[in-house]
């Protein structure tokens, strides 16, 4: 009996190199890395029937990269910020961690700039150590799932947890003010979405300052200036003003940051020695004279005067209200000279 003859057609390191293209061209492995900018773990490269070897061989050729311990992407060359996000994600852990503090800000529209590194939250005492651009937060009280938006790519804190979280970090008291307002007036959230998170907290730093900026954006006041403004006529006794109204000339709309009605009065808080381009201090002029055309008086007040000279502002404002028949009394403040 002749010697068997050899298996036709497929030496063995076809075969696995075949396996391992059907492997990598499975439908929910492909569904699975797109979801996460091509960021993956060993674990769930494995729950795929893909396994170390494979891996391996895809890094050594030149395909993937590794980008943490046990963290890969599924493509070579420059990380896009996306599998950035999806990798430090991952790494702390993809069941737990969700992205937090500045860099869920700036995936909110609250900071201007990606964060060189990468902050992620994680419940318990985890013994993870930060890797290579990833800051990890641990948390021992259980993260209440109001404070988590699991749908969004990567997961993150929601927008009223991470305003609450940034303004922990703030010392100065028109950073928070500034930080609350961006997040209403860009509609991002909500007065009382925020009182409900700034509840659920047991310990928050700036409690009573976010509680009053909270109602004072809510109701109307859109920036540091405009909050510091309100706070400057309460603390003086002065009548509050209707705020943030808008009104028509002919096919004009303009908006008046603050205005008397009963004493013809409009206040104008002047931001443009704070943003001084061209195009603002030009719309601001011709604003100034629509106003003074529709015969209303006006105070003018700068964001210097209002923030560095809050008393001075409330006596000169006072002044004005009593010429145009105010008849209340004004009330020196404690920092009153």
């Amino acid at each position: 009996m002749g010697a068997p003859e050899a298996a036709v057609g497929h030496p063995r390191g076809v075969t696995i190199r075949r396996r391992a293209v059907l492997l990598l061209s499975n439908p929910r492995w492909e569904a699975l890395i797109n979801a996460q900018a091509k960021a993956f773990t060993v674990a769930q490269a494995g729950q795929h029937g893909i396994t170390h070897h494979h891996i391996r061989a895809q890094v050594v050729s030149g395909r993937w990269q590794r980008v943490h311990p046990r963290v890969y992407v599924a493509y070579n060359g420059p990380l896009t910020e996306e599998s950035r996000l999806w990798a430090a994600v991952l790494y702390a852990g993809p069941d737990t961690a969700v992205l937090c503090l500045r860099t869920a800000g700036h995936a909110w529209g609250l900071v201007a700039a990606p964060p060189s590194t990468i902050d992620v939250l994680v419940e318990g005492l985890s013994r993870l150590v930060a890797a290579d651009d990833v800051r990890v937060h641990r948390t021992r009280r259980s993260i209440p799932p109001g404070d988590i938006h699991r749908s969004a790519a990567p997961p993150r804190t929601t927008i009223e947890r991470t305003v609450l979280d940034l303004a922990e970090q703030l010392d100065e008291a028109d950073d928070v003010c500034e930080l609350v307002a961006k997040a209403i007036r860009g509609q991002l959230t909500t007065g009382p979405r925020l009182v409900a998170a700034l509840e659920r907290r047991s310990h928050a730093r700036h409690r009573r300052l976010l509680g009053e900026i909270i109602r004072l954006a809510e109701d109307g006041a859109h920036s540091v200036l405009e909050i510091r403004f309100v706070q400057l006529v309460r603390r003086h006794g002065l009548p509050e003003p209707r705020r943030q109204i808008w009104h028509r000339d002919g096919d004009r709309s303009y908006r008046f940051d603050a205005l008397y009605e009963q004493f013809e009065l409009a206040v104008e808080l002047d931001g443009r020695l704070v943003h001084t381009a061209v195009g603002q201090w030009e719309a601001g002029l011709e604003r100034d004279n629509i106003i003074q055309n529709s015969g209303l008086d006006t105070q003018h007040f700068s964001g210097r005067q209002v923030l560095g000279g809050p008393c001075r502002v409330a006596r000169q404002l006072a002044t004005a209200l009593e010429a145009r028949g105010w008849a209340g009394v004004y009330r020196p403040c404690p920092d009153c000279p």
